[in-house]
């Protein structure tokens, strides 16, 4: 399990580090502010869902390894709540492209496959 908290600490930097980019191009391009907020919404709602995922699966490891008799889910009601709240913002304002916000909802999730094959290939040598 200490992979999958180095995967997510490390998908988290990366997104801190694209949301930086594009908060100075939102500073700096202001013809395309909507698009870069609706990216800005998007990648910190994808960040959101998976580090909830994320620890809903090392729960699901505590109870696996405890051997706990309880009921467990994934949490893909309370993540599915979060994406349509956050279609329901950026259809919502003007301000905010609907479809960039829907594209970057899924960065943070997709970032989790080349990070988790770094990370692997890191630990074996």
């Amino acid at each position: 399990m200490d992979q999958l908290h180095s995967i997510t600490v490390t998908v988290t930097r990366i997104t801190i580090i694209i949301l930086s980019a594009l908060f100075m191009g939102w500073a700096f391009l202001p013809a395309h502010r909507t698009i870069l907020s609706g990216v800005m919404l998007g990648l910190v709602v994808g960040l959101v869902n998976t580090t909830y995922l994320s620890n809903r699966v090392r729960r699901l490891a505590q109870i696996v390894v405890t051997q706990e008799n309880s009921r467990f889910s994934f949490g893909f009601l309370t993540r599915m709540c979060l994406v349509v709240l956050t279609f329901a913002v950026a259809f919502r304002l003007d301000t905010l492209s609907m479809e960039a916000t829907i594209c970057a909802l899924f960065v943070p999730q997709l970032l989790t496959i080349p990070v988790g094959i770094f990370v692997s290939l890191r630990n074996k040598s």
